[in-house]
């Protein structure tokens, strides 16, 4: 049986997915290793000759520390993606993530899926789904 952390990151995956599709050449694999409990992917394809990527990080921290940023630059380090000087660099996060330490050669990428309200993390499109049952009950 899974973790909540594991459905959390298949919607991960599932977004990645979408962004990298594999009609499109695009391979998506686990990093080998991440520290910090946080999952990291890679991503790639080899197109017309040359190669394109990206180490992905997941994080559901409120605040993103720079610890974290270290975790992504300590991936890319570790697993390198072949053929590939310097691949990006992206960070997934819940939308109202507060992000003022990543520096700006880490790309941001805010999850459709989950996001930070006040304190508390939400999963958006259940939230979304309870408020339309709402307001129809309450229309009716």
């Amino acid at each position: 049986m899974g973790s909540n952390d594991d459905i959390m990151h298949e919607f991960v995956r599932k977004e990645l997915r979408k962004l990298y599709p594999s009609v499109d050449g695009w391979q998506i694999r686990p990093a080998a290793k991440t520290e910090g409990g946080k999952q990291g992917f890679v991503v790639w394809r080899r197109i017309l000759g040359r190669t394109e990527g990206a180490h992905v990080l997941v994080s559901f921290d409120r605040i993103i520390a720079p610890a974290t940023i270290d975790i992504l630059s300590a991936m890319s380090r570790s697993d390198p993606i072949p053929a590939l000087v310097n691949p990006k660099k992206i960070l997934v996060v819940p939308r109202n993530t507060v992000t003022s330490s990543v520096p700006g050669d880490v790309d941001v990428l805010p999850m459709k899926n989950f996001g930070w309200e006040d304190k508390e993390l939400v999963w958006l499109k259940r939230r979304a789904q309870i408020e339309e049952k709402t307001a129809a009950a309450k229309s009716s």
